[in-house]
């Protein structure tokens, strides 16, 4: 545990020093010296209420799971999400991905980690869902693996890329629709099962639409004899009160 307590400090010391000697600008409005500023944090949704027990979609009926989970039982054990995909929230992720503004990872962690310890799960391992050979280096890092880390630092739980890999390119889920995102990632992705095999999985990702991908993780991270596998996201999509379900096939982002 003292050696995670070293890792966490040099890991925000890091971050910290390069804010100081390049200073941010606020991903939502540009306000000099944020990551994000405090009015822009205000703006986020963060997601709440009753949730479906299982993928966690807010739920308005008595039941605990919605109607996806009760007439089919996710490969994961539970899944949840921080925030709606939306507004300063749909910036930042679109910053982390694609302008390499990778400390936004670190100043996310620290919530995502609150909820994982809020909902009472205890992985073995962190994992984040990996991109594919070549997007990882047209990209030069996975911005799953951004959030992912320092979640395995707070949380004081190793965290690994190597526990999972994709084992083909597949197109980008973002102009698919539901039933194309499912077929699109079957099968491309393959556990380490020296590496997970018998651990309870906490599986990292930054957004998630109609959770095809993270339940091809989940399938891949259980046949690899993973125990269990919680799925934390940053954000998902919903639309006033309907959350967008993995049979709707306008789910596109």
């Amino acid at each position: 545990m003292l050696n995670f307590r070293i890792t966490q400090v040099l890991y925000r010391g890091f971050w910290t020093a390069l804010d100081w000697m390049y200073p941010p600008t606020c991903v939502g409005c540009g306000e000099p010296g944020y990551r994000l500023c405090f009015n822009c944090q205000q703006e986020i949704n963060n997601i709440k209420g009753k949730l479906c027990q299982r993928c966690g979609v807010p739920l308005t009926t008595s039941h605990d799971l919605c109607a996806d989970c009760r007439s089919e039982r996710p490969p994961f054990e539970a899944m949840r999400n921080l925030a709606q995909y939306e507004g300063v929230v749909r910036e930042c992720i679109h910053s982390l991905k694609y302008d390499h503004n990778q400390a936004l990872g670190e100043f996310f962690a620290e919530d995502l980690a609150a909820l994982v310890v809020q909902e009472g799960w205890d992985p073995d391992l962190v994992v984040p869902v990996p991109l594919s050979p070549a997007r990882q280096k047209e990209r030069g890092y996975n911005q799953s693996a951004l959030l992912a880390r320092p979640i395995g630092l707070i949380l004081g739980k190793p965290f690994t890329p190597f526990g999972l890999k994709r084992i083909r390119n597949t197109r980008s889920q973002v102009e698919l629709t539901a039933p194309e995102r499912k077929v699109n990632v079957q099968g491309a992705f393959e556990a380490e099962s020296g590496i997970i095999g018998g651990k309870r999985i906490l599986l990292v990702d930054d957004v998630t639409t109609t959770g095809s991908t993270l339940r091809e993780c989940a399938k891949a991270l259980k046949k690899g004899d993973a125990s269990e596998v919680y799925c934390l996201t940053l954000a998902r999509p919903i639309y006033g009160n309907t959350p967008v379900l993995s049979d709707s096939p306008s789910s596109i982002i």
